[in-house]
């Protein structure tokens, strides 16, 4: 038996005790039992550290080195220049440089993707999520659950998607060109970022209502995407980097797949008002891998978000028609969840499986 000390009540008798007229310890006994001792304190100081320990270095001095931000698309495309000028700005307030590493494919989702795979969630390491993070895992297999292996720290913008035919086309609205692509079925290409982007749901959704014949072509990017339009591959873009070919005097927009009507363009109908019920709903947000530290995540969110100000950021906005779309870290990650549902019933609806 022994006292709640831990040590054997025999090694703390006193010479005066009876007992200490019996035979002395062995000097084995005395030895095992410190031992034993020794093992018992250095147990409950491993158990008490947690308690006892101040913040973990790396919440109390982040950011101590560079933070890299993962772009989704390529150098030119309008998530590469918004993603550059707040990178910009977050380095200011965060006294550490913020590099931009392009992380392109997979319609968006090499970025993202790559932080639901990552063992280290230090803050270090961020990225841009497109919408279709919430789409591309219902088409083919990943070895992530985006809602479940990423940290949500804010959604901050949005694209806007329209049908843009070349300036030169006869077609001057929706009905028009599709009714010619009934007409003159697999004629009509239409471009967009990939498999399982906004664009590509949205031609699909936009084929099936209206009965039109409509062969969607993907690219890895915007940039892509305009350059094929710009050399006559495609007839058609459906895609977030429309505006600058419109700008340009290259596009003719027919459609918006928005709300309510794009300021700029108050002439444009939204397809729902054309007769077609397809609205194409795709927020731009920023994520880090699972089980990121409270604070680390604050302190990003902070930054991110006084960026939002900048006036460069928000000419981009203006120059690619994107939305002002702020959400904090959980409005952002309950909007997730509802598009990672939302975005399976539609697959199911277009009869689209996984590959």
């Amino acid at each position: 038996m022994r006292d709640i000390d831990g040590t054997a009540p025999a090694l703390r008798l006193s010479r005066s005790s009876p007992a200490a007229a019996g035979p002395a310890p062995a000097p084995a006994s005395i030895g095992r039992a410190r031992a034993s001792i020794r093992r018992l304190t250095a147990l409950a100081a491993l158990l008490l550290a947690p308690l006892i320990m101040p913040a973990p270095a790396v919440a109390q001095n982040f950011p101590a080195r560079p933070v890299t931000l993962l772009v989704p698309f390529p150098p030119g495309s309008a998530t590469d220049a918004i993603g550059r000028a707040l990178a910009a700005n977050v380095a200011k307030t965060l006294g550490q440089p913020v590099v931009v590493e392009n992380r392109p494919g997979a319609s968006g989702t090499v970025a993202a993707g790559s932080l639901a795979q990552s063992s280290n969630p230090d803050g270090y390491v961020v990225a841009i999520a497109p919408a279709s993070l919430f789409r591309v895992p219902h088409l083919q297999k990943v070895p992530y659950d985006p809602i479940r292996d990423l940290t949500y720290i804010m959604a901050f913008s949005g694209y806007t998607f329209s049908l843009v035919v070349p300036e030169s086309s006869p077609w001057k609205t929706i009905g028009e060109f599709l009714t010619y692509s009934k007409a003159n079925p697999g004629k009509i290409n239409v471009g967009a970022s990939g498999t399982g982007s906004s664009g590509h749901v949205a031609t699909h959704f936009l084929a099936m209502k209206s009965g039109a014949d409509l062969t969607f072509v993907p690219f890895k990017g915007g940039t892509e995407v305009l350059q094929a339009f710009a050399g006559g591959h495609i007839n058609a873009v459906i895609d977030g980097g429309w505006a600058q070919i419109e700008k340009q005097g290259k596009g003719r927009v027919l459609a918006t797949f928005q709300d309510k009507r794009i300021p700029r363009l108050p002439e444009v109908p939204t397809a729902r008002e054309a007769g077609y019920d397809v609205v194409a709903a795709s927020p731009i947000g920023l994520v880090g891998p699972k089980g990121m530290d409270p604070r680390v995540v604050r302190i990003l969110h902070d930054a991110f978000k006084a960026a939002l100000a900048d006036p460069v950021y928000r000419r981009y906005l203006e120059t690619y028609d994107l939305i002002d779309g702020y959400m904090t870290g959980d409005d952002y990650f309950k909007l997730a969840s509802r598009l990672w549902v939302e975005e399976k019933r539609n697959f199911e609806v277009l009869g689209m499986k996984p590959q």
